[in-house]
């Protein structure tokens, strides 16, 4: 992903915290339903998948990987 997608996704979980995913997900379906070109969307697309991963539970130091 491209830096650009990195920050506007760092942005959006500063402004919504934990909120986040789902402020994408409205706008998504928002430029889905006024038809917005799909590059646009594709863009949105990989900003919601940044933001995902930004506010998922993180591992704690006990927990292990195999």
């Amino acid at each position: 992903m491209n830096r650009g997608i990195w920050i506007v996704a760092a942005w959006l979980v500063a402004k919504h915290g934990t909120e986040a995913p789902v402020a994408v997900h409205s706008h998504i379906m928002s430029l889905r339903r006024a038809l917005a070109n799909e590059h646009h969307i594709a863009s949105w697309l990989r900003i919601d998948d940044a933001v995902h991963e930004l506010v998922r539970d993180k591992l704690k130091p006990s927990d292990t990987i195999h």
